[in-house]
């Protein structure tokens, strides 16, 4: 019978799978920056956690937290307010089960017409292979710190 030798230089089993999963967690959320980037804020339901919640900073058109069919009322009150929104993802950062997006967000005021460019981040749980959770936040930096990255 042979015996297995393990190699000093290689990654761990279980750090291989770690990282595989943490490129499927940036896939998965890359996925909805694809649409949101077109205009399109809806989310394929299959990525979605039945339990998914949505955080908003304070400082938003719809503050705090949003869940089930809140979140689409949420959004309706956004497209009350804002028209042609767009949110471009300008860099992902992997933090295993989560991942932190820095994004530009392109409105504009229905009201006055006015264009708003604004940069945002984004905290994303993905639990299961589905998208759990979000959280905006009004900077990449308190971001990072709710990713538990800086």
């Amino acid at each position: 019978m042979g015996s297995h030798v393990s190699d000093p230089d290689a990654e761990p089993l279980s750090s291989g799978l770690s990282a595989a999963m943490s490129e499927e967690h940036v896939a998965i959320v890359k996925r909805v920056y694809e649409r949101w980037a077109r205009g399109d804020f809806s989310v394929d339901p299959e990525l979605m956690a039945a339990d998914f919640v949505w955080h908003q900073h304070r400082g938003a058109v719809e503050p705090g937290s949003h869940r089930g069919d809140g979140i689409g009322r949420a959004l309706e009150r956004i497209f009350e307010v804002y028209d042609d929104l767009r949110i471009e993802a300008e860099e992902y950062v992997d933090a295993g089960e989560r991942v932190v997006v820095v994004a530009r967000s392109c409105r504009r005021a229905r009201a006055r017409g006015m264009e708003l460019d604004l940069r945002l981040a984004f905290v994303w749980t993905v639990r299961d292979g589905k998208l759990a959770g979000m959280e905006q936040f009004p900077e990449r930096d308190e971001a990072l710190r709710a990713a538990g990255l800086a």
